[in-house]
């Protein structure tokens, strides 16, 4: 099939029978070794998916600072929230045997992603400067436990909203998937998620903390809390 032939393509197919050595050992310990009957094939595909794109995302949480101190930390999450948003889209327009292409949006999207993960948290410690410079109060506590609560009910919420878009396209588990169910699981991969992420993209073009003023916010309160220290 087509994910088998893909991986023919990139080496990992032709690593059918090595009984030892460092590289088939590497790829062992992966789950990468394709089996001689190929049975095996979709697990295979799956984990090396998976694995490219959490590669490039440790890239983008590595690159996110000098990114930020470089443009700001909105504009950078702005940007590659928009990108993620696109990217994830684009993969309603693939045919099923456009494997390579698949992989290819996958790293696309992660590497867009990368850098907002950290800065997400940078944000909200931000939030919480921004708190403390406008009433002199600091809220760091109330700010990080509103937000992740957010968070985790986004989480499950999703998880909900996902079967609940499965189940409306018929989605049937362990059973072979009619052209409604697989056009519902392609949607629920691309076009739905891609529209949270621009709802999310509107939502930080309101955020008003961006590099000029986390500035401004952080040179006042270092001069507040040198005067108190000196009080």
């Amino acid at each position: 099939n087509s994910l088998f032939n893909f991986l023919q393509t990139i080496g990992l197919g032709k690593v059918l029978s090595g009984n030892g050595g460092f590289v088939y050992g590497i790829l062992n310990a992966f789950g990468l070794i394709v089996s001689k009957d190929g049975s095996n094939t979709t697990s295979v595909g799956f984990s090396l998916f998976n694995m490219a794109g959490q590669f490039v995302t440790i890239i983008g949480v590595l690159v996110s600072t000098a990114l930020a101190k470089r443009y700001g930390k909105k504009a950078v999450f702005v940007t590659g929230l928009f990108f993620t948003a696109v990217f994830t889209a684009l993969f309603i327009v693939l045919p099923a045997q456009a494997i390579g292409f698949a992989f290819l949006l996958n790293i696309l999207k992660s590497l867009a992603y990368g850098p907002t993960i950290p800065l997400l948290w940078a944000m909200m410690a931000d939030v919480a400067d921004y708190s403390e410079w406008k009433t002199n109060r600091r809220a760091t506590g109330l700010v990080f436990a509103g937000i992740v609560f957010g968070l985790k009910a986004g989480l499950g919420l999703g998880g909900a909203i996902c079967g609940w878009i499965l189940s409306a396209y018929d989605y049937a588990p362990n059973a072979v998937q009619t052209g409604r169910a697989l056009f519902g699981i392609r949607m629920a991969a691309s076009i739905y998620p891609a529209l949270t992420f621009f709802v999310g993209v509107v939502a930080i073009l309101f955020y008003g903390i961006d590099k000029k003023l986390n500035i401004q916010i952080q040179n006042e309160l270092a001069e507040r809390h040198k005067a108190f220290e000196y009080s």
